[in-house]
């Protein structure tokens, strides 16, 4: 108890560095990625985005996706309702969830978002946002190169530039990179989405949206709610 309280005083006085290992077709993992950045400043936050991929994760750690249990399935629509209205964020289920999870997948959307992370880091928010929002919210496609272009204008690149993340989705390191990234998180100890790692003198993992007033706890810091008008759509 003694070290960790030592640990933990001499993290209150560091920069917050905070890792968000994270997926856009998880929309819990949108839930912690909006939560994140409202609290970025009020926190003292150095939050790194770090895309993977979600079913390379489940693959590697032998688990299941709640969206093949019946019982989880359901709850998982109600609770996706509740949890929109109250961090005020716009998701809706996707009219075919089962295709969206399981045949389409999120393969070159975690790429455009590993290559973004490589050229334009800048835009990888505005980027993320963009995808959870045509998945998770407009019921709209993250796979084609056409939607892809569109989440890429949308997020602030030009045509140009839309046209080079897409070329860079099919390129070897952004590949590994993704790989890497996802592997890491792994050895961390990551079984789903979202992931976040507080890194202190060990580091302290997180799962899922509803670990924040824990979060808080470990941090030193206080936390006030959902920040709902610090909601950026």
């Amino acid at each position: 108890t003694h070290v960790f309280k030592n640990s933990l005083r001499r993290f209150n006085t560091m920069s917050r560095t905070i890792k968000l290992f994270y997926d856009v077709l998880s929309p819990y993992s949108w839930i912690a990625f909006e939560v994140l950045h409202r609290y970025k400043q009020k926190w003292s936050l150095q939050l790194q985005l770090r895309p993977f991929f979600l079913s390379g994760i489940m693959q590697l750690s032998e688990n299941r996706p709640p969206g093949v249990i019946p019982l989880k399935a359901k709850y998982m629509g109600r609770d996706i309702a509740r949890l929109a209205q109250f961090y005020k964020i716009p998701l809706k289920r996707p009219s075919n969830v089962a295709e969206v999870l399981f045949v389409k997948g999120s393969l070159k959307a975690q790429r455009l978002l590993t290559a973004a992370s490589l050229e334009v880091p800048d835009k990888v928010e505005l980027l993320s946002r963009e995808l959870w929002m045509r998945v998770w919210s407009r019921d709209e496609d993250i796979t084609e190169d056409a939607s892809l272009i569109q989440v890429c204008l949308k997020g602030g690149l030009d045509e140009q530039m839309a046209r080079k993340m897409l070329a860079r989705c099919q390129e070897q390191d952004v590949k590994d990179k993704l790989k890497a990234t996802t592997q890491e998180a792994f050895d961390l100890g990551a079984f789903g989405a979202p992931f976040i790692v507080a890194q202190m003198e060990r580091p302290e993992i997180f799962f899922g949206s509803d670990r924040f007033e824990l979060m808080a706890h470990m941090l030193g810091v206080k936390w006030e709610g959902p920040l709902t008008q610090l909601a950026k759509m």
